[in-house]
């Protein structure tokens, strides 16, 4: 049986600083496998990255509160939630399914991380996948979400042999048209992101932290998964309606190829 349960968590300061947590844990038939890591990007400097296989833990809800932290990574977090959450069976097959759930779609987070503190606008979601990424339908993934003091909107749309995509605006459902060439959403009714400052935060093989803790593990996957390939991008967004701007935030994205 495989079971991945993967949780997204990040912060966005004011003036662009970035903080992606990721916390999963896998079960493929006997092996077990927790791993966490932090990509924290600052404008004008190079991403840092650090990551784990030690005392992984899932975020909790408490209080209407999330809090997240791993002592080995050195990283505490609390978001507290402005907007209801979304959830979506994305897929139901006979050989498994994707349930997702964006817990935080907005929220207000501060996260203290490398003897740092990073408080600002911030997003949290959770992934259950019973289906092995390699027989999945579909070759090329684009996610994301933009975040400001009034608005949110979130995507996910995939294609290859099946062809799906969703977005939301503030938890409402608005269908997707189409992207701009800098991977913006176009939506019903005139709505658009337009995204300016666009920064590389992340351009590499999936596997690469796996295989850096996990020799072993990595060369299992690299057959089936030795071609995934993650972009992720962080750019100033404007939520624009009919051409006239609503509001101003943050905006992470990517693109996930194999």
């Amino acid at each position: 049986m495989f079971l991945l349960v993967k949780w997204y968590l990040d912060v966005i300061t004011d003036e662009g600083a970035a903080l992606i947590g990721y916390a999963a844990r896998l079960r493929w038939g006997r092996f077990r496998l927790g791993f966490a890591s932090v990509l924290h990007a600052a404008p004008g400097a190079p991403p840092r990255e650090s990551a784990t296989i030690r005392g992984v833990e899932s975020p909790r809800m408490d209080d209407g509160a999330l809090s997240w932290r791993n002592s080995a990574l050195g990283v505490r977090g609390e978001w507290h939630g402005e907007a209801p959450a979304i959830r979506r069976t994305l897929m139901a097959t006979p050989d498994g399914d994707i349930r997702w759930t964006c817990r935080m779609p907005r929220a207000r987070a501060t996260v203290q991380w490398n003897g740092g503190e990073l408080t600002g606008r911030g997003y949290v979601e959770s992934l259950r996948l019973t289906i092995p990424p390699w027989r999945l339908p579909f070759s090329t993934l684009r996610w994301g979400r933009h975040v400001s003091d009034r608005h949110s909107v979130v995507w996910i749309d995939w294609s290859g042999t099946d062809r799906r995509g969703w977005a939301w605006i503030d938890g409402a459902e608005a269908p997707l048209e189409s992207f701009t060439d800098a991977g913006a959403p176009r939506l019903e009714g005139g709505r658009e992101l337009r995204l300016t400052d666009s920064r590389d935060i992340r351009d590499r093989p999936v596997l690469s932290a796996i295989s850096e803790l996990v020799p072993r593990f990595a060369r299992r996957l690299a057959g089936p998964l030795g071609r995934m390939h993650e972009h992720k991008l962080l750019d100033r967004s404007t939520l624009l309606e009919a051409g006239q701007p609503l509001d101003q935030g943050w905006t992470l994205h990517e693109v996930v190829t194999w």
